[in-house]
């Protein structure tokens, strides 16, 4: 695989989006968002870096970095899971199995949009005048789209 490291800097990215511990901590507060996605290639490093790590050895590193970057401490088995996940892929990886590896890649849920590096694109449509039979006068609603969601602001006109 000629572009092993690059393909397991994104299966890192895919696991660590869908990490429950990892979104919560940013979510709360108690890191941000750039520690996050710093979070991805640090673990690629490490792991790219470091020769015969076991499971439980990748599970105190990540264990190490939310302390660490994010002051919280997992009282769950979901460091172990991740390292299981990223120890998986890395053997991929370093075996040159790249059929396999991204056979498994596919199986992974996909990336988040909370763990996205892109700032939501913000449009503004032009006013959108409408005549009620009920009410004599105009109104004009101006409507601001981000992130899926869809604001409606009516001002009347006098």
């Amino acid at each position: 695989m000629s572009n092993a490291k690059e393909f397991f800097l994104s299966v890192t990215q895919r696991i660590f989006s869908n990490w429950t511990a990892l979104r919560m901590a940013v979510e709360y507060g108690m890191g941000s968002k750039e520690s996050a996605i710093d979070f991805c290639p640090y673990m690629t490093e490490v792991m790219y870096m470091n020769d015969n790590l076991n499971s439980s050895e990748i599970a105190t590193e990540l264990e190490d970095y939310m302390d660490e970057h994010f002051n919280t401490e997992l009282q769950d088995d979901s460091a172990v899971q991740v390292a299981e996940e990223l120890l998986r892929f890395y053997r991929y990886c370093i075996g040159n199995n790249e059929n396999l590896a991204m056979a498994e890649f596919e199986k992974l849920p996909p990336l988040q949009s909370w763990f996205s590096t892109t700032e939501p694109v913000r449009r503004t449509h032009n006013p959108v005048v409408e005549n009620d039979s009920s009410e004599e006068e105009e109104t004009s609603k101006n409507v601001e789209v981000a992130d899926e969601w869809t604001e409606v602001r009516s001002r009347r006109k006098r």
